[in-house]
């Protein structure tokens, strides 16, 4: 069985061999590749190649690929600064600084800024290791789109004090999300999931998620599922116990799980509704930690996920600088442990 066949196995509810392995690994992987992450996020060609070169160097069962929280709002026609070794900066807030939804909704967001580049270098990815590797799409959700275009605490604020006009943007930052899936249709990728940061309990109440933004989130993914995407899930960073309900009836294939979850409790809440990806510590333990701790967690993690619908992944994204010794004890540690070779 091939890494992206146990992928596509544990997200249709099937049993697999193994718990397969897809971290949330992207721009670290450009430091191995000795790339700039400027040309990373330029260059589709550059893209592909970190991504690809880091699946084979590892042995990733899947691979993620992201533009960034900059690319929905850039090709929305907001300022974006690119440095020559870090990720995109939004430096303009349309919706703070005059812009219309109006004339937003006049613009397609899957043909403007770098979409086109970062559909072609999903492409690319597909065509080299499509066939043994999941390909993982990710876009941002409508909290996302939204926290972009007006500022977090701003459009946090709307949801307090204007619900209604938050409600309005968050219907418009839908319907962005929902074009880009559409423009994604051809990338050749298995999958999307969809970057909702700002949806943890951490920033906005369990209740304001259930009212404000889960009915957008339901709407995006019965778009998409109509679209033709087979596979769909969410990232919301943190503590999601409170919301783990609402969002796995929101119609996802998947859920991140954060290192703040215990993974016994995300398996005993999720029932086995969805599949389940993470959670090991992406700073604490695989930037900071050493390959045998790494190795005693992942082991830790997959005797605590055994029988379930687990990916074996970080709980967030693994920051550049992280010793590639521990990512190889990772993926290491995931076969040593149920006897996969």
């Amino acid at each position: 069985m091939t890494g992206r066949e146990s992928i596509i196995r544990v997200l249709s509810g099937e049993p697999a061999d193994r718990p397969p392995v897809m971290p949330i690994v992207h721009t670290a992987l450009t430091r191995y590749a000795d790339v700039p992450l400027g040309r990373y996020f330029t260059d589709a060609d550059a893209m592909a190649d970190v991504i690809v070169r880091g699946q084979e160097r590892f042995g990733f069962d899947g691979v993620q690929l992201t533009l960034g929280v900059a690319g929905e709002v850039e090709a929305l026609g907001a300022r974006v600064d690119q440095p020559p070794d870090a990720g995109p900066i939004v430096r303009q807030h349309l919706l703070a600084g005059g812009a219309s939804l109006a004339d937003l909704r006049r613009i397609d967001p899957a043909a403007g800024g770098r979409m086109p580049m970062y559909q072609a270098a999903v492409r690319k990815v597909a065509d080299r290791i499509g066939r043994r590797a999941f390909v993982l799409s990710t876009l941002r959700g409508p909290l996302n789109i939204a926290s972009q275009l007006c500022g977090v605490e701003s459009i946090l604020i709307d949801m307090l004090e204007r619900p209604d006009y938050a409600r309005e943007i968050l219907e418009f930052t839908t319907d962005v999300a929902i074009a880009v899936s559409c423009g994604s249709l051809d990338s050749g990728a298995d999958g999307l999931v969809f970057g909702e940061a700002t949806c943890s309990p951490n920033f906005i109440s369990p209740a304001m998620y259930l009212q404000q933004v889960q009915p957008c989130h339901v709407r995006l993914i019965a778009a998409v599922r109509e679209m033709g995407w087979r596979f769909a899930g969410l990232h919301v960073c943190g503590g999601i116990t409170p919301i783990l309900d609402g969002l796995i009836a929101t119609g996802v294939d998947f859920l991140d799980v954060d290192y703040q979850v215990p993974v016994d409790e995300a398996v005993r809440l999720a029932a086995g509704r969805v599949a389940l990806r993470g959670n090991l510590n992406p700073s604490a333990l695989l930037f900071l930690g050493t390959p045998d701790e790494v190795r005693r967690e992942t082991a830790a993690v997959c005797r605590a996920a055994a029988g379930s619908r687990w990916i074996l992944s970080s709980g967030c994204d693994i920051p550049p600088g992280t010793p590639a010794a521990n990512l190889a004890a990772m993926v290491e540690a995931a076969r040593t442990e149920t006897g996969a070779a």
